[in-house]
């Protein structure tokens, strides 16, 4: 499991996996636009990382639960008991991601959540901000996105308590599931699967910053959890009817 006290070092690290092939030269935004995205990186990061701090802690105690009744004979396990431990959590989960959801809704700087206009995705070499930005979604789809997938795995073993957490862990967010396009991350209700939607929002104001954060899961071996979401959100399709497929690695 990730350690959130460690971020700001891990945010230095970052650097060395941007694009560091491109130069300045590919980047055709103006010195305002420049600017723009660098404070709108900046405030992402900080409500991402908020919601890590708050969120990683109950993830933890979602697999403890999982694990400690895992670990009881058969005879033994109460799985109602399970369900009055692990609903709360979740719930608190989906509440503080629904928020974090809304803060990055409320960051769009000039509407770009509704225009999408292409500038806002040209492609450029990342900065120190945007690498900040990344770490922090990485560490929030590795942690949250990958104890939805796990408890779900596990919930398998537990017919009565998967009838129960089920539909809340699909609350949360979709991985593999289904298609939204970007009209719904955009327009529908912000409790509808959250953390697909921070993705999906993050992927809409800020585009390359998918690119560095699927080179990190990359190298975990979890490059997965985000494609599943990108493809749920359809930002792949809208990327690349854009011309801007390489960004996501799409084809």
């Amino acid at each position: 499991m990730s350690d959130i006290d460690a971020q700001e070092q891990q945010h230095m690290n970052v650097a060395d996996q941007g694009e560091t092939k491109r130069t300045d030269a590919t980047d055709q935004r103006t010195d305002e636009e420049k600017e723009t995205d660098r404070k709108l990186a900046d405030r992402l990061s900080r409500i991402i990382e908020d919601a890590n701090q708050k969120c990683l802690p109950l993830c933890n105690m979602i697999r403890k639960h999982i694990e400690n009744m895992e670990a009881q004979k058969e005879e033994d396990r109460d799985e109602n008991e399970l369900v009055n431990a692990v609903k709360p959590l979740l719930q608190q989960a989906e509440q503080i991601l629904n928020e974090t959801n809304g803060a990055i809704r409320g960051a769009d700087p000039d509407n770009r959540l509704s225009n999408k206009a292409k500038r806002n995705m040209q492609d450029h070499k990342a900065t120190p901000e945007e690498q900040r930005l990344a770490e922090a979604l990485k560490v929030m789809v590795q942690e949250v996105g990958g104890t939805i997938e796990w408890a779900k795995d596990k919930l398998d073993s537990f017919p009565k308590a998967k009838r129960d957490l089920g539909p809340l862990l699909d609350a949360l967010g979709c991985m593999h599931s289904f298609v939204l396009s970007p009209s719904l991350i955009l327009y529908s209700s912000p409790s509808s699967e959250p953390l697909t939607q921070i993705v999906g929002g993050v992927g809409l104001l800020l585009a390359g910053v998918l690119n560095l954060v699927g080179k990190l899961l990359s190298g975990l071996g979890l490059d997965s959890l985000l494609k599943g979401i990108v493809a749920a959100t359809g930002l792949d399709k809208m990327y690349k009817g854009l011309g801007l497929g390489n960004l996501l690695k799409t084809k």
